[in-house]
């Protein structure tokens, strides 16, 4: 099943439209989408506190998470959820609701804080509507720049999400002031 569900995927994602995609400029009020994998608590504080430091930086910041648990127990709000197994079909697609509330907005920088190949954000990464996108290179052709670190082997240690956004910021403003 795990097949026909990266099958069905990569299908989808060959046949998505062309996008304009636009480089951020990080010393302006973007609109901001962060994607992550939910802890089973979903207390989520390493999340927390990137949003934290991208409201410093005078973003408007949205989090859609995931957690593999059929029942979430957090609240839904304009700017977080938590997406469950029940949040997705039977061939792993996003339910027309989930995927309806994901489309509605437009944001001008996708940041995937995925650390592990995880189908779920992959579709939630595919079908947000954002000019950039940008996570760790876990071998999909999602994002339009991806983070490849040397020295990373993801089967050894799961890096952190704190890491990740961290690499991400910094290369983000160093490109841009190299400009």
């Amino acid at each position: 099943m795990k097949k026909i569900k990266q099958f069905i995927f990569d299908y989808i994602l060959r046949h998505q439209p062309d996008r304009e995609v636009r480089f951020p400029h990080m010393e302006l009020p973007l609109k901001v989408m962060i994607i992550y994998e939910s802890d089973v608590l979903e207390r989520n504080d390493a999340i927390k506190a990137i949003r934290q430091d991208l409201l410093r930086r005078q973003m408007d910041v949205t989090m859609w998470g995931y957690v593999e648990k059929k029942e979430i127990s957090t609240l839904i709000l304009p700017q977080s959820r938590i997406l469950g197994t029940d949040s997705y079909n039977i061939l792993g697609k996003l339910q027309k609701d989930a995927l309806t509330d994901l489309q509605a907005e437009t944001y001008d920088l996708l940041i995937d804080l995925t650390t592990r190949p995880c189908l779920p954000l992959r579709y939630i990464a595919m079908y947000t509507r954002s000019s950039f996108k940008v996570g760790l290179n876990l071998g999909e052709g999602v994002h339009d720049m991806l983070i490849s670190p040397p020295n990373l082997d993801t089967e050894q240690a799961k890096p952190e999400a704190t890491w990740l956004y961290d690499l991400i910021i910094t290369y983000l403003t160093q490109i841009k002031s190299c400009d």
